[in-house]
């Protein structure tokens, strides 16, 4: 009794704690009261793994933000480039001295506007804009290789989990409590010890405590992997 009720401290405590960095994060005062609304059921999901690249690669804002600086850095160096040559202005025009006839001088000018040097050099600005191109497209490519191993080892975090609960609740946690209750029957009418009831009762709660955790584990790896992925995965 005294040790069940030592663990049953012990986890109010760390219920407390999780209450209060909950409140935290959502910036709440100590006043406010939390409840679990929620029902711990397991919920099966399997997404698909090319399905859960695609969208990553897609939805996830550092994914987002690196392809928009490699387009911006792209640009300026082309830009750049083609700044080294000036614009080049063409006119042309006529006189006529006098009445129209064939006796008349006609003058005919064209003329062409090129600004000296014809050719800006400018390799220092160039090459800089073609570094600051490369080193964008290195950062966007480092950033799809960090994304697409996040959410390659959520998703195998979740799939080690989810057997892991798929075995818990579908075979030892019956098998416990059936145990349990044969034992408690057997005792009843002598043909199990005082020992066998209490390693019984023992074994049952510690099973059913080792299946939530398992849950809450699966919970936890599906949230990553969502974090991962950038979005919510409802199937």
């Amino acid at each position: 009794m005294v040790d069940f009720q030592s663990r049953v401290i012990g986890a109010l405590q760390e219920a407390e704690s999780a209450n209060g960095e909950l409140r935290e994060l959502l910036r709440l005062t100590p006043k406010t009261s939390l409840e679990l609304t929620t029902d711990m059921d397991f919920r099966r999901l399997d997404p698909a793994m090319a399905k859960l690249r695609v969208t990553a690669l897609d939805a996830r804002p550092d994914i987002r933000a690196s392809r928009l600086t490699y387009s911006q850095r792209e640009a300026d160096w082309k830009l750049t480039k083609a700044n080294r040559i000036p614009d080049v202005t063409i006119g042309g025009g006529s006189a006529i001295q006098g009445r129209p006839g064939p006796d008349n001088q006609q003058q005919f000018a064209l003329n062409m506007g090129l600004p000296l040097p014809w050719v800006i050099r400018d390799q220092g600005g160039i090459q800089q804009a073609e570094v600051a191109t490369q080193t964008a497209e290195a950062d966007l490519n480092t950033t799809i290789n960090l994304v697409e191993n996040d959410v390659e080892a959520a998703y195998g975090n979740l799939r080690q989990n989810r057997r892991l609960v798929e075995a818990e609740i579908g075979g030892v946690l019956e098998d416990a409590r059936a145990t349990f209750t044969i034992v408690e029957r057997a005792y009843e009418q002598g043909g199990a010890t005082i020992l066998d009831l209490l390693d019984a009762a023992r074994t049952s709660p510690t099973i059913q405590q080792n299946s939530i955790e398992a849950l809450f584990n699966y919970q936890r790896n599906l949230f990553q992997l969502e974090r991962a992925d950038g979005q919510e995965i409802a199937s």
